[in-house]
């Protein structure tokens, strides 16, 4: 007894000439996990039991299970449009377990196969039911008080943590049988979704831990990481959810809060983290003592009140003694040779380009040497140009 696509040669077969009954799922929102099949017409009736040749349809993101004394005895999982359309219900085929997609389902397989001795079965009770493979949105969760150490900041906190997680089935085989069991009738998820909310909660501590030294600006990026944070729970729930009811958590969403204690403290070594910048506390203290010679000039007692008040107030370290601070600090920068007198003495300055030159030519331009102030060499008084005698001793001039 298995599941066989329908197609051109099964419209060929002994089913061609048969009247079938087509079953079909009545819809599966974010709310619903499973339901029974639905036979189609006027006349259709919930829950119908499988006869040899019925006809079913497996749209994209269900699992269509054949349910025989509880158990999974076949299935179609159609996450990607490959294994959707219709399939028929053959008492005399094998079970195809048929699978594919984007997913590994591996597991599934393992679940299920070795439970068949093929062919030469007597027909049993078969029912149909459809699985929700959606990723299932929407379920919160919240818990308080959990430790959390803070890298950024260099400090431990206590976090309120409150948000959302999403999960979907991940082996549709498990999930039936151990949660759910009654193929005739419908399972919404808030049936499960506390359940797995008291059962995440005491492991979201240690999952913290494991995200901690990703959240590089403190515990604010907790949010940010919202699949490291469902990777580090599956990996403490994996054997208690995966294994034992065929689900897995997608993502976990959770905003942190902080006590009105650590909210201060936070709040506290926020600032000095940002003053240890010598820059940042230069600015933040201009700025503050900007505002003090504002308040300083409205005072009402008059502004030479006000400043004064200022004056007395700064007793300690201002903006300037911080710069100087800074200045002090700093590799003093290094100083170019002095040049030798004698250089000095005898260099000029290019009008054109502004190189200076010691030669009578700019090497930059070739722009002579400009002829300079003319003086008596007997008694220093400067001469004009040309003039052939010093006008103060009478020296003659070369």
């Amino acid at each position: 007894m298995g599941i066989i696509k329908w197609s051109l040669d099964a419209a060929r077969s002994t089913y061609a000439d048969q009247p079938k009954e087509i079953l079909t799922c009545e819809g599966l929102s974010n709310d619903v996990l499973a339901v029974p099949a639905t036979q189609k017409g006027k006349n259709g009736r919930a829950n119908p039991v499988l006869s040899d040749g019925s006809v079913f349809n497996v749209g994209i993101n269900q699992a269509a299970l054949l349910i025989e004394n509880g158990k999974v005895h076949d299935f179609v999982i159609a996450d990607s449009e490959k294994n959707t359309g219709q399939y028929i219900y053959d008492t005399n085929a094998e079970p195809s377990l048929l699978t594919g997609g984007l997913r590994n389902w591996d597991n599934v397989w393992k679940t299920v196969k070795d439970r068949f001795s093929f062919g030469g079965q007597s027909p049993n009770t078969m029912n149909l039911v459809y699985l929700n493979l959606k990723e299932i949105t929407g379920n919160p969760v919240g818990v308080g008080k959990i430790p959390f150490v803070d890298n950024y900041l260099n400090t431990r906190l206590l976090l309120g943590l409150h948000g959302y997680y999403t999960f979907r089935i991940s082996n549709p085989a498990v999930f039936y049988e151990n949660l759910l069991m009654d193929p005739t009738r419908k399972y919404r998820k808030d049936e499960i979704t506390e359940q797995l909310r008291v059962e995440m909660m005491p492991k979201i501590s240690a999952a913290l831990a494991k995200i901690a030294p990703f959240c590089v600006n403190g515990y604010q990026d907790i949010y940010a990481h919202d699949e490291d944070l469902a990777k580090a729970l599956n990996e403490s729930l994996g054997k208690e959810w995966l294994d034992s009811r065929g689900i897995e958590l997608v993502k976990v969403a959770l905003n942190p809060e902080l006590s009105p204690a650590d909210s201060k403290r936070v709040m506290e070594l926020e600032n000095a983290k940002t003053l240890s910048n010598t820059d940042m506390a230069i600015g933040s203290m201009v700025n503050a003592q900007n505002q003090a010679m504002q308040n300083a000039a409205g005072n009402a007692h008059g502004a030479v009140n006000g400043f004064m008040g200022m004056n007395m107030a700064g007793g300690g370290m201002n903006a300037s003694d911080l710069l100087k601070a800074k200045m002090a600090s700093q590799p003093a920068p290094s100083q170019a040779a002095p040049v030798s007198s004698s250089h000095a003495s005898g260099s000029w300055t290019c009008p054109v380009c502004g190189a200076v030159n010691t030669g009578k030519f700019c090497p930059n331009d070739g722009t002579p040497k400009p002829a300079g102030p003319k003086f008596c060499p007997e008694c220093g008084h400067q001469v004009e140009t040309g003039a052939k005698f010093c006008p103060e001793c009478g020296t003659k001039l070369g």
